[in-house]
């Protein structure tokens, strides 16, 4: 018991070296005796519990209500990409600063996203808190008999949070005419992604560990998951905040994905083609594990019950618990719910973007989530809460998606006890389609048709359409607003259009870009920098007011 203590200890002091929390959390020593180590929230709930419970309470004092953990990343790519922003302003009265991810909204104006911004820490710390406590689980399983499962769901928690720090991270080529320069600096970081922090990392290794390539790190990523897929093979969680055997084999798709839009030739991991089949092959094999099916009309539009439930489509969930709700503004709901008066939710209006709106199908049942330029409420009113006086500010293109718990309106305390999809079975089958396309459009097109006869049964390719254009498309509005579609538009490139005329994105989001943003490519904050001597130097460049909002 010593001995995992020790470990322990030094883990928290990584924890701490890495993220900068809070000094009091932890023994300034970075000695923890048995007692600390019990009085720990994460040690009574166990060391399995923990995992997905850091996931939905972690707080980096960040100062801002968006700051409660893994959903608040969600929030955050949606925005920096301009898929998500608050349409309430488009209303005389209406308040577009009621959404409080401001820096990621406005990046053309704030200097929020740089290394000395305010917003810098989030992603940074956010990650390598989970992944702290995730190396936690795996020190002591190390040393401990009949430990294969939590070893097997840590080192699945770790991978995920690898595998978005990879490709948050990894400096990609990004045009930049406000600021040509940054273009020629990302030169001397490319290829490079994130330092890599094991269980068993020294506080010597801390103080200097350099990013790693971006090779490298999906070797670790993949050694993770091997390891999991082992070790969970016949193991069904109870409940879905824990990875299956389906999750596993989901993380490897996304990864693959990833992978297949690179053309340098790696001896540890495959990329072009190969990695396109791989992410194929994965994905099938996580829709025939999981054993879900996609979500229906009444499930996606339930006003009680929508995105906000664990239902029959979802293959990993966060799941809040009035334990686990920090307050009432701390909270998903509170900012994504458009019923949510308590929170912003009502006051900022999360909305989509007029372009995207207009191009979904008129017979796709996802468009009847979000207000019509007409503002109809007996058009929306089957799908929210709302009563017509309540409807009456209310912009057009604001989302009725995500509701509060049992279309709660105005009591926080149990309308912020919601569950919150961390992958769903409809991801899978639009990676399968992808990655197919890549190599084989025929069958990627019977792929995606195949799919969206589940959306609009009267859906055709248009073929003006690019089929990878179309897909991604499909993609994007199947997962507006959770977070998945950051990592699709910066890997192959796709731009912002935010700025182009006919835009309902307010003033200082109005962004078009040519191909993928500056801001894609985060950035290390400076107290990381200050504290890894290895980041000296190696930093991505202030990517901030390298793009003009065109209001």
């Amino acid at each position: 018991m010593n001995n995992i203590l020790k470990t322990t200890a030094l883990l928290l002091g990584s924890s701490v070296l890495l993220s900068g929390c809070i000094k009091e959390t932890f023994p300034e020593s970075g000695y923890a005796t048995s007692d600390q180590t019990a009085e720990s929230p994460f040690a009574k709930e166990g060391l399995i519990t923990a995992m997905p419970t850091v996931l939905i309470t972690n707080y980096t004092d960040l100062g801002e209500h968006i700051d409660f953990g893994y959903p608040g990343i969600f929030g955050a790519t949606d925005r920096m990409v301009g898929e998500v922003f608050p349409v309430s302003g488009n209303l005389p009265g209406g308040n577009q600063y009621y959404d409080r991810w401001q820096a990621w909204l406005y990046p053309g104006n704030s200097t929020g996203l740089a290394a000395n911004g305010w917003a810098s820490p989030f992603f940074y710390t956010n990650y390598y808190k989970f992944i702290f406590t995730a190396n936690e689980a795996i020190a002591i399983a190390n040393q401990s008999e009949g430990t294969e499962e939590m070893m097997g769901i840590a080192k699945t928690f770790r991978a995920l949070c690898y595998l978005d720090l990879a490709r948050l991270y990894d400096a990609l080529p990004a045009k930049a005419p406000e600021r040509p320069a940054y273009e020629t600096e990302l030169e001397a970081v490319k290829g490079l992604t994130v330092p890599i922090v094991r269980e068993d990392t020294s506080m010597e290794e801390l103080e200097n560990n350099p990013r790693v390539s971006r090779e490298e790190i999906f070797k670790f990523i993949f050694e993770d998951l091997n390891t999991a897929e082992t070790l969970l093979a016949n193991y069904s969680p109870a409940t879905k905040n824990l990875p299956s055997l389906a999750v596993i084999y989901g993380l490897k798709a996304r990864a693959y994905l990833w992978l297949g839009g690179f053309t340098e030739s790696y001896a540890e991991v495959p990329t072009g083609d190969a990695a396109y089949r791989l992410a194929a092959e994965y994905a099938r094999k996580a829709i025939d594990a999981s054993g879900c099916t996609i979500m229906t009309e009444s499930q996606w539009l339930d006003p009680k019950t929508g995105f906000n439930t664990v239902n029959s489509s979802w293959m990993w969930a966060m799941i809040q618990t009035t334990d686990t709700v920090l307050n009432n503004l701390l909270s998903w709901s509170a900012h994504m719910a458009t019923e949510a008066i308590w929170g912003y939710g009502y006051g900022a209006q999360p909305g989509i973007s007029v372009f995207s709106y207009n191009r979904i199908s008129s017979g796709d049942f996802r468009k009847k989530s979000f207000v019509g330029a007409d503002r109809s409420f007996d058009a929306i009113a089957p799908y929210t809460t709302l009563t017509e006086e309540e409807f009456a500010t209310v912009a057009p293109y604001a989302s009725f998606k995500f509701h509060a718990a049992n279309g709660e309106k105005r009591n926080y305390s149990t309308g912020n006890v919601t569950s919150i999809p961390m992958m769903r079975v409809e991801e899978m089958y639009l990676i399968e389609a992808e990655a197919t396309a890549h190599y084989d459009a025929a069958t990627g097109k019977s792929l995606l048709l195949s799919f969206m006869a589940n959306r609009d049964p009267a859906y055709t390719v248009p073929a003006a359409n690019d089929l990878i254009d179309e897909i991604i498309f499909q993609k994007r509005i199947e997962f507006w607003g959770e977070g998945v579609i950051y990592y699709d538009l910066k890997r192959l490139n796709i731009g912002m259009h935010n700025g182009d005329a006919g835009t309902n994105a307010p003033p200082m989001a109005q962004l078009s870009t040519d191909g993928r943003a500056p801001w894609w490519n985060c950035v290390f904050p400076l107290n990381a920098v200050q504290q890894n001597k290895a980041l000296s130097g190696k930093n991505n460049p202030n990517p901030t007011q390298t793009v003009k909002s065109v209001k």
